[in-house]
């Protein structure tokens, strides 16, 4: 049997083990690597929306 320490330890180690999945998932999909980087550049040049004017334009746009 585990003790309740050695359970904690392997819970974490599965956890952490899924999110480096998640990770390398990510970085080998290209597109979506892309999207994320225009995304930062987006957020550092402040071209950024608030909740109610993104409702706002899509609302303008019909498709909300």
């Amino acid at each position: 049997m585990l003790s309740a320490q050695e359970r904690k330890l392997l819970s974490e180690t599965r956890d952490i083990l899924e999110e480096l999945l998640e990770t390398e998932e990510v970085l080998r999909d290209r597109a979506l690597t892309k999207s994320i980087r225009d995304s930062q550049e987006d957020a550092k040049a402040g071209r950024l929306y608030t909740i109610e004017e993104l409702k706002s334009k899509l609302r303008r746009e019909g498709r909300l």
